[in-house]
């Protein structure tokens, strides 16, 4: 990292880069706790949930399932039919 400059400190020399991001960063801008970059990264509470929004994931859980279920009936189903069909 010595031939990096921070990306909030270009005076300064970057000492780590940021686990989220990737950006190189400054003693000042890294957090060694979480490994991230204080003033963009640190702000956010897990690594998955940056861009989404919380109800979109409510939403598409809702969504898979009841595919599942769906799913599911349908090889009950298919079971059911195929027994019949087969006993005879």
């Amino acid at each position: 990292m010595e031939s990096y400059r921070c990306m909030n400190h270009p005076e300064k020399m970057a000492v780590a880069q940021c686990t989220r991001c990737g950006k190189p960063v400054c003693d000042e801008c890294y957090n060694p706790e979480t490994g991230r970059c204080r003033i963009r990264c640190g702000e956010m509470t897990a690594p998955g949930s940056a861009g989404a929004p919380p109800h979109k994931n409510v939403v598409m859980n809702v969504i898979v399932s009841i595919l599942a279920i769906l799913g599911g009936l349908l090889v009950l189903l298919l079971a059911i039919c195929g027994t019949i069909l087969f006993s005879n």
